[in-house]
């Protein structure tokens, strides 16, 4: 009620404007004759109208991408301005050749005074003309305000995203930085300096390249395929050296540009969520394939073989994997299974 209050009295002053303007002397201003009445409501009819039709217009050509620059800004408006001039064109057609004759039938001294012996046409044209430009200031009225909207709306989700891309990067380094890691790490590392003295120093150079990348890349909201690649090669290398022939990890990702964005520890997340759910022995290895499905994902499948001591899931890793290519991509993980296998799908 509050809009069209705002609009009804927008629409009077439009009225007093004209009159002010087109009466011969001050003292007529305040002249009020039942065909000034007329005018007035006729006048407010119509402003009404024609704001409802340039909101409607402006709605109906607008989408979410309209403002995100000048050109699709002014596309909206011209887009709306055009539309508008139809409705602008049969008002003042109605109002020059029904309102205003039925108006001079009931006080011609009236009317005799307001157009004394201006051509109609001449006059259908003016009011038309003065139509479009009272419609041309309000589809400007609203695009600004809805360009308004829009920006502070847009500038509350980047703080949004930007919060929880935060919380979630911050989650994911912690999960994966994990004491287990390093002490499971560590024991390897051990038993290798007794039996092997240059695999162990491969160990340290491996375990010591990983956590350069998770420590350079945890600012990063992506990384490169390449980069996520060499990445999964170190971790391979790790669970090698832990578990033998216990695990088998088959890479078959093919992509025609190795700079394929990907969140950075996105296919080590994949890989050691397999290898923490699934039982494995070196007479009975977990196979774990990697490959492309298309130019739109990356495709983990291993098999299922629950271990016989159920690890409790808390499901944090994928969750936090999914969260933050939402936040980043607009699409999350794809997770499959049946009782053989489980595949999770990565978009990219």
């Amino acid at each position: 009620m509050k809009k069209y209050g705002i609009r009804v009295v927008s629409g009077i002053l439009v009225f007093l404007f004209f009159k002010l303007t087109t009466e011969s002397h001050w003292t007529d201003f305040f002249v009020w004759p039942l065909t000034t009445f007329i005018y007035l409501i006729y006048t407010v009819v119509v402003f009404l109208l024609i704001w409802e039709v340039a909101t409607y217009s402006i709605k109906h050509f607008k989408n979410r991408e309209s403002f995100q620059s000048n050109r699709g800004f002014f596309r909206v408006f011209f887009k709306a301005a055009f539309s508008m001039l139809p409705f602008v064109i049969l008002f003042s057609y109605i109002f020059e050749f029904y309102i205003e004759p039925a108006c001079c039938t009931i006080d011609p001294d009236a009317c005799h005074q307001m157009n004394g012996d201006n051509d109609p046409i001449s006059e259908f044209w003016v009011h038309s003309a003065q139509g479009f430009v009272f419609s041309l200031l309000i589809i400007s009225s609203d695009t600004i305000n809805l360009y308004i909207k829009y920006a502070i709306n847009t500038a509350r989700e980047k703080e949004l995203i930007q919060k929880e891309l935060i919380a979630a990067k911050f989650e994911g380094l912690k999960n994966q930085v994990n004491p287990h890691f390093l002490f499971n790490s560590f024991s390897v590392l051990t038993s290798l300096i007794e039996k092997d003295s240059d695999k162990a120093a491969k160990f340290v150079s491996k375990l010591s390249d990983m956590y350069r990348y998770i420590l350079e890349n945890d600012e990063h909201d992506v990384v490169t395929i390449e980069k996520e690649l060499r990445f999964l090669e170190d971790y391979q290398f790790l669970l090698k050296m832990r578990h033998q022939e216990g695990i088998v990890i088959e890479n078959e990702i093919k992509l025609a540009d190795n700079d394929v964005m990907v969140p950075p520890m996105s296919l080590q997340i994949l890989v050691e969520n397999a290898v923490k759910h699934n039982a494995f022995s070196p007479s009975e290895p977990l196979h774990i394939l990697l490959y492309t499905e298309g130019d739109q994902f990356i495709v983990v499948e291993n098999q299922k073989k629950p271990k016989k001591e159920l690890v409790k899931s808390t499901g944090i890793g994928l969750k936090n994997l999914s969260k933050r290519l939402l936040l980043s991509i607009k699409k999350g993980l794809e997770i499959t299974e049946n009782s053989k296998e489980f595949r999770v799908k990565l978009p990219i």
